[in-house]
């Protein structure tokens, strides 16, 4: 197996993946992040600067009871049943996402798809991360409606689409070390660990009532994030993936797949079965290590120097 083939290696190269915030920044993750912080900055200026009608909403009373009406900006573009079910408006299941409720669930969310997309994109490729990222985020939508009563309160956020790569993310990279603040105190645990954790924070909080938060939207895209690297429905089929991308031997499995076996131009069903080419494959030892070291415990593990000398022996082929 060549370096160019291994699937980890997608868009990577030393240039793109060292300093500043664009490190290792993928063309979707990039496109999404501009798109969501537009969408805010556009109905931020238009609805407290400028005060256009269509984007503002207005609050009064009447009595002691707090009145929203909200703006038709949002009636449109959010998830909003009423006018979802009146004008047939279901490209609102794309709209909502793109949408905010604040300048913090804006921030916390663009981080999110910053720190984790970036590499489900480079492993699964970027047209099947649209995919993920997209339906994931629809049917977060579905299973917020679905399952809660919000016939007349708009639903806004991409949180649904990142949790469906957060859930992605640490079923195909496990044993990846996070760091995860627990109010003030650094925590430093495994992605799947961190992943059930936030399940079955999000699960308990959507059995009590937690506030204004759709936590079921949000456990609707941790649940098609599994289905999809699960392999669900056969949704790596409809969503895409790269060969190679979904580890087979993870704790989340609950069964294994066989192994599709290239052979020309059809592929052949088999049993899997260890490569002696899997270990040494390119003949220089120090490259082995550097990739095996990337295959076990994540590319972010590796220094400006290893990813130079992955370029070196890249540019040599």
């Amino acid at each position: 197996m060549g370096l160019q083939d291994r699937d980890y290696y997608r868009y990577q190269n030393a240039s793109n993946v060292r300093g500043g915030f664009l490190v290792g920044l993928t063309p979707v993750v990039k496109w999404m992040l501009i798109l969501n912080v537009a969408v805010f900055v556009i109905q931020y200026f238009c609805e407290k600067v400028f005060h256009v009608p269509f984007f503002v909403t207005n609050i009064h009373y009447l009595g002691n009871q707090i009145v929203i009406e909200y703006s038709e900006y949002e009636k449109i573009f959010a998830l909003y049943v009423p006018y979802l079910k009146k004008y047939f408006l279901f490209s609102q299941y794309l709209t909502y996402q793109f949408m905010h409720g604040g300048f913090l669930h804006l921030l916390f969310n663009m981080l999110a798809l910053y720190m984790f997309g970036r590499y489900i994109e480079r492993q699964i490729g970027s047209l099947p991360f649209l995919k993920l990222y997209l339906l994931g985020g629809i049917f977060a939508g579905i299973c917020h409606l679905v399952f809660v009563n919000a016939y007349g309160t708009p639903v806004v956020g991409a949180s649904g689409a990142i949790c469906a790569v957060l859930a992605a993310f640490a079923i195909m990279n496990p044993n990846t070390k996070l760091m995860v603040f627990l109010g003030f105190i650094p925590v430093i645990m495994k992605a799947r660990t961190m992943v059930l954790l936030y399940a079955l924070y999000t699960l308990v909080m959507a059995l009590i009532g937690g506030g204004n938060v759709a936590h079921l939207a949000h456990l609707g895209g941790l649940l098609f994030g599994f289905m999809y690297v699960k392999n669900f429905l056969g949704l790596r089929r409809i969503v895409g993936y790269a060969p190679g991308d979904v580890p087979r031997d993870s704790s989340f499995s609950t069964f294994k797949e066989r192994a599709r076996v290239y052979r020309g131009e059809e592929y052949e069903e088999a049993s899997y079965r260890p490569s002696e080419k899997s270990s040494g494959a390119t003949g220089d030892p120090k490259l082995d290590e550097i990739l095996e070291r990337m295959r076990r415990y994540g590319m972010h593990t590796l220094s400006d120097e290893d990813w130079s000398y992955i370029q070196k022996k890249r540019d040599a082929k």
